[in-house]
């Protein structure tokens, strides 16, 4: 009988726990761009890169062949799904933003301002109206707590300056009520204690300190920001000038480039050279798109150095500082060359290392 009520349990105990569902637990992830309503509010066209670096900070997309257009994209999963997606799309015409897209707040609503009600007319008013508290003295008594009933009502003392002085009748304080403008309330209205009477001719307190001056804390100004700091390039030797024509058909090289000269471009390079990574179409068809689009392009080489390993054979090695838009960097480059038809032609180019600062 014992055996039979232990298996009867344990059969409800799995049967009960068949019916436990336990998945797998989500945590709410944030992805992408924090964009701040109001920071997004201050966009507008006009602005530098970095003063929109500044309010949204750095973009989550940027294509490297197309540095005009930058993507902020911000995604919120709530227990595994989304449930929150915004995307701002900037269009830049070189540094500065010249269009807005995507997700963007709503202008606030302007309250509508309250409705003034037209004063009344004087002759409209009564010439004399009761006080209310006077009104419900008169009418009814005023109710007190329970606490204060129950204690004996103690006069108080007037002081001696109320007792001298003059009383006045009603209607004569109603007729000078009208005539002059009531005072208005001040600290010394509500003290228990009275303050004492000022003497006569008495100057009037002056607060020998100084007055505080106030200022307000200015809002930052986008427009004043200046664009980042980019380190300037160093200086090339003055060994870089030579007649070698070698040297010569490497700066011609880096002209074209600079110039987005594409013909004078890829006539530096011998139909046989093959780049280091993909194909020769492949790599053609990026520097043609790189050519071809806008912004300023800087090359410059230092420290150039010849080695001939042959006759009509050179390999140049050389320090290279390229900068265009807001993408920069700094190599050590090597090219080897052959003499064609008189003229010194690319047939390899590798970059040996990358310079930090200057310096390899």
């Amino acid at each position: 009988m014992r055996q039979f009520l232990i298996s009867a349990l344990l059969l409800s105990l799995l049967a009960g726990c068949s019916t436990l569902h336990i998945g797998p637990h989500h945590i709410d992830v944030q992805q992408g761009n924090a964009l701040d309503q109001e920071n997004v509010a201050r966009l507008k066209t006009g602005l530098n890169r970095s003063q929109v670096r500044f309010l949204l900070g750095t973009p989550l997309i940027v294509d490297p062949f197309r540095t005009d257009r930058w993507d902020y994209v911000y995604l919120y999963y709530k227990a595994g799904r989304l449930t929150e997606q915004k995307h701002i799309t900037l269009i830049f015409e070189g540094d500065t933003l010249a269009r807005i897209e995507g997700d963007l707040p709503e202008p606030a609503a302007q309250p509508a301002p309250p409705a003034t009600e037209p004063e009344p007319h004087p002759a409209s008013v009564p010439a004399a109206m009761p006080a209310p508290a006077a009104t419900a003295s008169a009418e009814e008594p005023v109710a007190r707590p329970a606490a204060v009933a129950t204690q004996p009502a103690q006069a108080p003392t007037a002081p001696a300056w109320v007792a001298a002085a003059p009383v006045v009748a009603p209607a004569a304080q109603a007729q000078a009520a009208r005539a002059e403008p009531a005072p208005e309330p001040s600290a010394s209205a509500s003290s228990i204690v009275p303050p004492l009477p000022s003497p006569k001719d008495a100057p009037a307190y002056v607060d020998p300190r100084p007055v505080p001056e106030l200022s307000l804390k200015s809002e930052t100004d986008v427009s004043q920001i200046k664009p980042d700091a980019v380190p300037p390039f160093p200086e090339p030797h003055a060994a870089t000038a030579s007649d070698d024509p070698v040297l010569k058909s490497v700066h011609a090289w880096a002209d074209a480039w600079m110039q987005r000269d594409s013909a004078a471009y890829f006539a530096a390079y011998d139909a046989g050279f093959v780049p280091e990574e993909g194909s020769r179409a492949a790599w053609e068809a990026r520097k043609r798109k790189m050519l071809s689009g806008t912004g300023n392009i800087e090359v410059k080489i230092d420290s150039p150095s010849v080695k001939r390993t042959g006759e009509g054979t050179a390999t140049v090695n050389f320090k290279q500082y390229y900068r265009s838009g807001t993408y920069h960097d700094a190599v050590v480059k090597q090219l080897r060359m052959l003499e064609r038809d008189g003229r010194w032609v690319i047939v390899e180019e590798k970059v040996l290392s990358t310079l930090k600062d200057g310096q390899p």
